[in-house]
């Protein structure tokens, strides 16, 4: 009785509400201003990085060379190397009620660095400004469609994921998790995962 009460209070009050103002007809919307992505390292110019399901491997775009920034890497060694290409990192922050246990995150803009123990364990990928800076070696990216990426690797849908149109790259346990935004051959990918994540299944 009382939340039937509380709505209709809200609704009196709603009602009681002089209208505001209505915009023009002709008005253009004003788009929010998006965040543009640092990717200001040092070595922003000679390093690409691409996505993968043992870590970020690092490549030296002047002689193709390859390393690895493996999960099970100290905190500080994975914040320096990704910090050499993308920039300042946005933030730190903390999850006490993940499903493996108490994560630590690191964000530099639409990638995120996952920590537990002060290790690196795994890394999110976002739709964000900043995506475009990582892809896999195969090119799969953000903005990718499902229809494309399948032409290039193994792409397994996860069936019945309460997480929505999820999908593994490759199979096994060095596989790259993702999702897409919709159902469809022309969907696009709309985030990259691989190692231990934050999801609540």
């Amino acid at each position: 009785m009382r939340n039937v009460s509380t709505l209709v209070m809200i609704g009196m009050l709603a009602a009681c509400k002089p209208a505001a103002d209505k915009a023009p007809v002709d008005a253009d919307p004003v788009a929010p201003a998006v965040p543009e992505a640092k990717a200001d390292g040092p070595n922003a110019a000679t390093t690409a990085i691409s996505l993968d399901g043992e870590g970020l491997r690092f490549i030296d775009k002047n002689n193709g060379k390859t390393s690895l920034l493996a999960f099970g890497a100290p905190r500080a060694q994975a914040e320096e190397a990704l910090a050499r290409v993308a920039g300042t990192l946005d933030d730190r922050s903390t999850n006490e009620e993940c499903g493996a246990g108490t994560m630590e995150f690191t964000r530099y803009d639409a990638m995120t660095l996952n920590f537990q123990d002060g290790k690196f364990v795994g890394w999110f990928l976002g739709n964000e400004p900043g995506a475009d800076l990582y892809s896999t070696m195969s090119g799969i990216a953000i903005g990718t469609t499902r229809a494309k990426a399948a032409e290039s690797v193994k792409l397994v849908a996860i069936e019945d994921s309460t997480l929505g149109e999820e999908f593994t790259l490759g199979e096994g346990q060095d596989s790259i998790g993702g999702m897409f935004a919709a159902p469809g051959e022309a969907a696009k990918i709309d985030a990259l995962f691989a190692g231990m994540n934050c999801f609540f299944r």
